[in-house]
């Protein structure tokens, strides 16, 4: 039997620069509805016209495949994360997978313009014990066609003619029925093609989400400006909330075989929203509590309230959303525990996808800050997470390789003016006696595993935040202590006695007693958890258990 087929490889390249390069919520929704729909609506429609595609085929076995006869044949072997690998049967020659990538690439150019693709032509050994080998090579064969070809997708600006409002690109798209700019915000109608296909797409992307979640859309409508999540004029903060699961590849490579990869992808993408759709039914059941903190308002078409937050890329195991500020951390630790917990989401049939640790990124952000620096500064957070766990990990050397753990970074930004995450942190967060920030923190710690001890567990810090909220310390002693915790070690002894004196104390976190010692004076290890405290105070509502 012959199992060595030609084979497609296709990358969507740059997805969140084309996600997240317009500052507006309702581009970036459609932008990601066109990412994550677009093997669905323009390369599979090609496929069944020109071949004998197989439908539903993404779980069907390669040997299934090889045995099956006739001539012209093809399916999708993978649909997700921004690749596409469509496995042709042996008669298909190279001149027909050439023709292929020219008509999907002709039609990104008008119907999804922005968007960037790379293809590989080759073949692929479809027995198990080669699969990965002939795999890689296809990857490698990606990877060097992408460094040699520098994609025109966008037609350029000249300077002679008029720029796009949103993008600043060429304006070639003139909104005559005001559906891109429904509220006149602009004071002309010319917008780019990519814009333009960016903001009608998110209608499409608003019905995915409906009928993703019917219950949920049933009372309520999803924004589609930031203006929308429930912001009030005096605390004009949001926040993006990106969370990525750890060490996915090496799960997936430890699966043997096409039809189990594909099993599991299926399942992590299930697994995944249905811990999205646990934290809608939270933000449904906490709905009352929010009419304190937020102005709430509704969506003029349906009347139905908007929730706080928005989903804008939900995938596979990587999820992107945004929210208020006030809400970002408690958002987060929902999805992430409720990723973590191996029972929240029913019919998870692969071992790999019922537990999956993950570590996320919350960057607080003013209400004009540019959109993609703010995703860029969720990501650098995500990634900070991910160098604690994997130290965590190298602890838990004689683990189970399953083991993981999951962790969250947050940082706040008060202006316009900063650099990558450790450009801020050195310039902000560094005192006389070290670091100011004490995160990453371990949300869903799990007895047993590394590290032992759980200081850097989320709900020590929000048990402190919780004490200073009500009043363990008074507010000027709060504010005297975020000065102090910048000092020298004998302005800190000074500060403890003067607080005792006054019959006042430190939130009482039993395991961050060792920094109110006098010895250590609020500071171990060259670290302190204590400013991290004070910051949250204005980003975690009482009302919900902060």
């Amino acid at each position: 039997m012959n199992k060595i087929c030609p084979a497609i490889l296709f990358d969507t390249r740059s997805i969140q620069k084309y996600i997240f390069a317009e500052s507006k919520l309702k581009t970036n929704v459609g932008a990601s509805y066109l990412v994550d729909r677009l093997y669905d609506e323009e390369l599979i429609p090609l496929l069944k016209r020109d071949f004998a595609f197989i439908a539903g085929a993404t779980g069907r076995s390669a040997a299934e495949f090889a045995a099956t006869e006739g001539a012209g044949r093809c399916f999708m072997a993978m649909n997700g994360g921004g690749n596409g690998l469509v496995i042709f049967s042996p008669d298909v020659t190279p001149a027909r997978l050439k023709e292929v990538v020219a008509k999907f690439s002709a039609n990104l150019l008008v119907k999804r313009p922005g968007l960037k693709i790379g293809a590989a032509i080759g073949e692929l050994d479809l027995a198990d014990e080669n699969y990965d080998d002939s795999l890689k090579a296809l990857y490698a064969r990606l990877k060097e066609n992408q460094n040699n070809s520098f994609n025109l997708v966008n037609v350029p600006y000249t300077g002679l003619t008029v720029s796009c409002g949103v993008s600043g690109q060429a304006a070639n798209y003139y909104d005559g029925k005001r559906k891109i700019d429904p509220e006149g915000g602009y004071s002309d109608r010319f917008f780019s093609q990519e814009t333009a296909a960016k903001a009608l797409a998110a209608q499409d992307a608003q019905k995915a989400l409906q009928e993703k979640y019917p219950e949920i859309a049933a009372e309520f409508a999803f924004p589609l400006r930031l203006d929308d999540l429930g912001k009030r004029e005096t605390e004009n903060y949001f926040a993006i909330i990106h969370i990525d699961g750890n060490n996915m590849g090496e799960k997936f490579r430890r699966v043997g075989g096409l039809q189990e990869r594909q099993i599991l992808s299926q399942n992590v993408k299930h697994k995944t929203e249905g811990a999205f759709g646990l934290l809608l039914a939270k933000v449904k059941a906490e709905y009352s509590l929010y009419s304190s903190l937020l102005s709430l308002g509704q969506d003029k078409e349906s009347s139905r309230p908007f929730l706080p937050l928005r989903p804008i890329i939900l995938g596979g195991d990587d999820v992107t959303f945004v929210c208020p500020a006030k809400l970002a951390i408690h958002y987060a630790k929902i999805f992430m525990e409720a990723m973590l917990d191996e029972n929240s989401v029913p019919d998870v049939t692969a071992k790999a996808a019922r537990s999956i640790d993950a570590c996320g990124g919350v960057a607080i952000l003013p209400g004009a800050y540019p959109f993609f620096r703010g995703y860029r500064l969720a990501e650098e957070l995500c990634d900070a997470a991910k160098q604690k766990m994997r130290s965590v990990r190298q602890e838990g050397k004689n683990q189970d390789k399953n083991f993981g753990t999951s962790w969250l970074d947050f940082a706040f930004l008060h202006g316009e003016g900063v650099g990558d995450l450790d450009s801020l942190r050195e310039r902000e967060y560094t005192g006389a006696r070290g670091n100011l920030h004490f995160g990453p923190y371990q949300v869903g710690h799990v007895a047993g595993t590394f590290p032992k001890e759980h200081r850097y567990d989320i709900e020590n810090l929000l048990a402190a935040v919780s004490q200073l909220q009500r009043g363990v310390m008074q507010k000027g002693k709060i504010k005297e202590l975020r000065r102090v915790l910048a000092e020298d070690k004998s302005s800190a002894q000074k500060f403890l006695a003067q607080l005792s004196h006054l019959g006042q104390k430190l939130p009482a976190v039993y395991e961050w007693n060792v920094y109110a010692e006098g010895d250590n004076a609020l500071w171990s290890g060259g670290k302190t958890p204590y400013v991290d405290a004070i910051e949250m105070m204005d980003f975690l509502p009482t009302e919900i258990g902060g």
